[in-house]
């Protein structure tokens, strides 16, 4: 008996080795309204040695959530891609930004998806030219944003260190620049035909933008389906920030114009104009956000993932 308990003992203590080499946890400096702050990301290995591909995965406003990040993130190991998915609320000490999207910034949260970036850039495990990033609304933005040369070369990343594909969800495309450089690396946003939290149409518009200037970008819409169509429940919050008609749109002379209002918020010289966005965004911004699963457009979205990540990050 004694040494069926002792083998029992030691099989458990080697299951526990093998989860702890599957599952790391990492941390990296960004920031928070100007102040720095160590945000962590958990990264899932695959049962692979040597470099691995990676893929980061970024939340939305409502944080992480196992049905929808710790889905993809199963499914990226089955790949033999290693999955990473970053935290950017917790080490904040905030739990969603549906009601206040200030609670952290865009500017702040889109430093997130480049530090990460630049974390694994230095990890021995990671394949560091076969880094993808997806992301979910916020997340999805982060994604999209991460592909502007412009804000890689701004967050100190060094030169060679680029996400090698860019698979933003249902994405907010209220940012965007005039004549935007990207890093040529390859960009599929997945949106939803029914989405009324960010909309569809400021998308495309800013896909025609980016492929004008060069990128290599396509834009698939699934008919039908709501934000968060990869979800697992309905949701509608009525005090819910909604700035699906916020577009803020930068000139040729380099300032910044919010489209459905037409105030300047910034000038060409790139200083804000003192309390015009807040003016801008008292005329597009609305309450109520709804959304919520769509079995055929989460189904066919995976599908589509897994071929991206075939094709850009494991080369098959």
């Amino acid at each position: 008996m004694r040494l069926t308990a002792l083998a029992i003992a030691i099989a458990l203590l080697a299951c526990a080795g093998a989860e702890a080499q599957q599952r790391e946890t990492i941390s990296f400096e960004s920031r928070q309204k100007g102040q720095p702050v160590q945000v962590t990301a958990e990264i899932y290995w695959p049962a692979k040695t040597g470099p691995v591909p990676a893929m980061v995965i970024h939340h939305g406003s409502g944080g992480v959530s196992d049905p929808r990040e710790g889905r993809f993130a199963r499914e990226m190991v089955a790949m033999g891609v290693a999955a990473v998915v970053i935290d950017s609320f917790k080490p904040r000490g905030v739990t969603s930004t549906v009601h206040d999207q200030s609670a952290v910034t865009g500017q702040d949260f889109n430093l997130d998806a480049l530090m990460a970036l630049k974390a694994l850039g230095t990890n021995s495990r990671i394949d560091r030219a076969h880094i993808g990033i997806m992301g979910f609304s916020k997340g999805g933005t982060s994604a999209l944003m991460a592909s502007h040369e412009q804000l890689v070369a701004a967050a100190g990343l060094p030169a060679g260190l680029r996400y090698a594909l860019h698979v933003p969800f249902y994405p907010a495309c209220a940012i965007q620049y005039y004549q935007p450089r990207t890093t040529g690396a390859p960009i599929y946003m997945l949106l939803g035909g029914a989405d009324t939290y960010v909309g569809t149409e400021p998308c495309q518009t800013y896909a025609d933008a980016l492929r004008a200037a060069g990128a290599r970008i396509d834009v698939k819409v699934y008919p039908n389906a709501p934000h968060g169509f990869d979800g697992s429940r309905p949701y509608s919050i009525g005090a819910g920030e909604n700035y699906s008609q916020c577009v803020l749109q930068q000139q040729a002379d380099r300032s910044w114009i919010e489209r459905k209002s037409g105030i300047m918020t910034s000038g060409a010289d790139g200083k804000p104009i003192p309390g015009a966005q807040a003016k801008a965004l008292s005329v597009c911004r609305t309450l109520g956000v709804s959304g919520g699963p769509n079995d055929a457009a989460s189904r066919q979205s995976v599908e589509d993932l897994k071929g991206y990540v075939r094709r850009h990050l494991l080369g098959d």
